[in-house]
């Protein structure tokens, strides 16, 4: 079986998941040491007529699910390897489970920005940019060349050499009645 090489999608999914992962876990780790916001000068009066009364399940959530999930996945992003727990809740069997995984992550983040900003009324160069990159590593995932890099190969899904099919003709007598 033909290896496949990484293209210039691979690395700069690598790169913007990267990034991704950097920004949630600097931002998820202030607003669980200062749940205030006041280390990020995130107001607390933002949280007015929410669920929560601090940044702390926030913090967490954007810890976990946009920071440390993201970070987990630069390895099996590069590396590729089989994990079948994990493969488990892939669903889209013929793509490696790091493409997919990274598919949820980004749907994760688009929602996220949006979720943060219909609850907030408003908007911020930041909240956009993160939108935007949720957006892009969506893009990128689905280009031709990453999804090549990150489908597996199959009985069923590889190309398989068939015999061309033999066409005869009838070839009609000169003599005809």
């Amino acid at each position: 079986m033909r290896t496949k090489n990484k293209t210039i999608e691979i690395y700069i999914l690598i790169l913007a998941v990267a990034f991704e992962a950097m920004g949630a876990i600097y931002g998820g780790i202030n607003l669980m040491n200062d749940p205030s916001g006041d280390s990020i000068q995130l107001p607390i009066t933002l949280l007015e007529g929410t669920i929560f009364s601090s940044y702390l399940i926030p913090g967490i959530i954007l810890f976990l699910l946009l920071g440390f999930f993201p970070l987990f996945l630069i390895f099996p992003l590069i590396f590729k390897p089989e994990w079948p727990i994990i493969n488990s809740l892939n669903i889209y069997k013929n793509y490696h489970w790091a493409w997919t995984y990274t598919l949820y992550t980004s749907i994760i983040l688009i929602i996220w920005i949006n979720v943060q900003m219909m609850i907030l009324g408003t908007g911020s160069m930041l909240q956009g940019s993160y939108g935007l990159l949720g957006v892009f590593i969506l893009i990128i995932l689905l280009t031709p060349g990453a999804k090549r890099y990150y489908r597996i190969q199959t009985p069923t899904n590889r190309s398989v050499n068939k015999p061309d099919k033999i066409h005869t003709s009838s070839h009609r007598s000169a003599n005809k009645p």
